[in-house]
């Protein structure tokens, strides 16, 4: 079955790539509100870009037609977020972390997380084995939608020690630990499962 895009509704594209095109990671972004509370949502419009520099990619819709998510107006504002890859033990507090709430009314005492110190200005999620301090490198607007492609400039890594191994000069993250949680189409999301490991030729 084809499916015409130019023939198709905003809403009807949506449904088709976030069915196709899986499973996508997550980024499980915290932001600072202007009254000090921390907002906190997942995106799963989301993508390594580069190295050097190294970004990542983050792609932030509007609440309405012209009032932006929260996480998009903090970055904006702050210049700066934490970006935590999630475990798939923690997939509660994530789907509870999406709720639309009002600004500045944080997601967190919901999801029963805690904090702890990471940045000078920013905490992390304790529970989260995998946490990244970026600051805003660029953002662009995408054709006449209301989504935004956010360029995140990585500064610092966070990686549970549990989840890491050095062998000569090499660092290796243990993703079966991580178990990182991913998104499908719907209400659905994904675990890790089985994996395949092939040497390039």
């Amino acid at each position: 079955m084809r499916f015409q895009f130019d023939q198709l509704s905003g809403n009807q594209r949506y449904h088709l790539i976030t069915q196709t095109i899986t499973p996508r990671p997550i980024a499980w972004i915290m932001t600072k509100n202007e009254n000090e509370t921390f907002n906190l949502a997942p995106f799963s419009y989301f993508a390594p870009i580069s190295s050097d520099p190294a970004l990542l990619m983050v792609s932030i819709g509007n609440k309405t037609t012209d009032v932006a998510k929260d996480t998009k107006f903090n970055l904006l504002r702050e210049k700066e977020c934490v970006l935590h890859i999630p475990s798939g033990a923690l997939v509660s507090a994530v789907n509870e972390s999406s709720a639309t709430l009002s600004y500045g009314e944080s997601e967190l005492p919901k999801t029963r997380l805690s904090l702890t110190d990471f940045t000078e200005t920013l905490p992390r999620i304790a529970e989260a084995k995998v946490a990244i301090h970026c600051k805003l490198f660029d953002i662009h607007t995408l054709g006449n939608a209301s989504f935004n492609a956010v360029y995140l400039e990585i500064l610092d890594l966070y990686v549970d020690e549990d989840l890491v191994t050095e062998e000569e000069s090499r660092i290796f993250i243990d993703n079966k630990k991580l178990n990182p949680l991913s998104r499908l189409g719907g209400d659905d999301y994904a675990l890790l499962g089985e994996t395949v490991t092939i040497k390039r030729p």
